[in-house]
């Protein structure tokens, strides 16, 4: 299982900084994207992407939480990006389809007050899921659903096949063990890598 560091958690006046001096705790940059439509809170500049990718050698997966995904899907991949997912609350199947046609590093996340039913639909067209356990937009926030709990619906939901399972929101190291047991592929922290 790999760890993926959250930047929105760090130091961001001293961004680079922060990420050097906790590189041991990490495998990857995890990079949430917001419009302050879909979440309350406008956050990192798309821009941010391409300076981590000139300046660090990291594996980026960047969390697009957008009302327009289509519109800047295309750009963090020319930036950089190795991994985007986007939410299928603000993607419909036909937009979402449309997108990994075009690129196959497209996943999709599902905020946790959505059922997780609704990712059956769009596990036809990608292998890679992100489950958000907190509601989104600021850091350091308590679980609003237990990890466990929806790992273990989204197995129920989306059969074991070879996919990329991401869990993202409130994550401690406490955590970790229980997520490698479960098959979690990547666990994002913020707080727990960062600081409060």
């Amino acid at each position: 299982m790999n760890i993926s560091a959250s930047i929105q958690a760090a130091n961001q006046l001293n961004l680079y900084d922060d990420i050097t001096d906790n590189s041991e705790k990490f495998d990857q940059l995890h990079i949430d994207i917001t419009d302050g439509h879909f979440t309350n809170n406008i956050g990192l500049s798309l821009n941010i992407v391409s300076l981590l990718k000139e300046k660090t050698d990291y594996k980026l997966d960047v969390h697009l939480m957008l009302k327009e995904n289509s519109k800047y899907v295309q750009r963090v991949i020319d930036y950089g990006a190795d991994i985007v997912t986007v939410h299928c609350e603000s993607t419909e199947i036909d937009e979402f389809k449309s997108l990994t046609g075009k690129f196959n590093n497209i996943g999709i996340g599902i905020l946790p007050s959505t059922k997780i039913d609704k990712l059956e639909h769009y596990s036809e067209f990608t292998s890679i899921f992100l489950l958000l356990t907190v509601n989104p937009g600021f850091s350091n926030q308590p679980k609003a659903v237990s990890l466990i709990d929806r790992i273990i619906e989204f197995k129920n939901v989306v059969p074991e096949k070879d996919s990329t399972l991401i869990i993202d929101g409130g994550v401690s190291n406490d955590d970790l063990e229980d997520l490698r047991n479960l098959g979690v592929d990547i666990a994002v922290q913020g707080g727990a890598i960062f600081g409060k």
